[in-house]
């Protein structure tokens, strides 16, 4: 097995979703990936939903609410393997994730990040429509290089929400962001999406 990719799962009150993701993370084909979980202060069960993972994972408790991005970098920091990948706590992954996705970044040096389509699912798993990640591009399911994120300085820690945006925009032509147009993300559709709140549809990048 091969054991050179982190996830980073962030955790905001999503207790009800966590365990999903978490079987989803450790459970997958050809890899045993590292398995980061940063819990930003949650108030719901969440604890109780992770205490039986905690001997399989890397488990960080932040001080203080510090956002997406913020428990973002926290996680990226503890990493310990060669590529990197985020998954928020309310969706899942396909086992086959870590596996294809490492693959297309060891046989393509040039690409900084690879990022690949998603299917949106409703509260129950159940698919609601598949996604093209390079067209309608999301924060997760995105595997990156750790080394060239940790030096370009992770995401910008002011940024609550659309942080993947923004650092893209901070990348400019730097970097070739590749995609695979197979969907191993996803992404779960309920009423407490964090894109949905205002605060994320009103943010434009300048």
């Amino acid at each position: 097995m091969y054991s050179d990719v982190s996830i980073v799962i962030t955790n905001y009150n999503y207790g009800k979703y966590i365990a999903r993701c978490l079987r989803s993370c450790l459970d997958q084909d050809n890899h045993k990936p590292q398995v980061v979980v940063v819990d930003d202060v949650s108030t719901d069960n969440s604890m109780e939903r992770i205490d039986s993972f905690l001997s399989k994972i890397t488990f960080i408790q932040n001080e203080k609410n510090v956002g997406v991005a913020g428990s973002s970098n926290v996680g990226i920091k503890a990493a310990t393997e060669q590529f990197v990948v985020r998954v928020d706590a309310d969706d899942y992954i396909n086992e086959n994730l870590a596996h294809f996705m490492r693959t297309y970044l060891v046989a393509n040096y040039d690409a900084f990040c690879v990022s690949c389509d998603y299917v949106l699912v409703d509260d129950y798993g159940s698919t609601i429509e598949r996604k093209y990640a390079e067209t309608h591009p999301i924060s997760c399911g995105i595997m990156y290089r750790t080394d060239l994120l940790l030096d370009l300085g992770g995401y910008n820690p002011d940024m609550r929400h659309r942080e993947e945006e923004e650092l893209r925009h901070r990348l400019g032509d730097k970097y070739r962001v590749h995609h695979l147009r197979i969907p191993f993300y996803r992404y779960r559709m309920h009423s407490h999406n964090k894109t949905k709140e205002p605060e994320y549809e009103t943010w434009k990048i300048k």
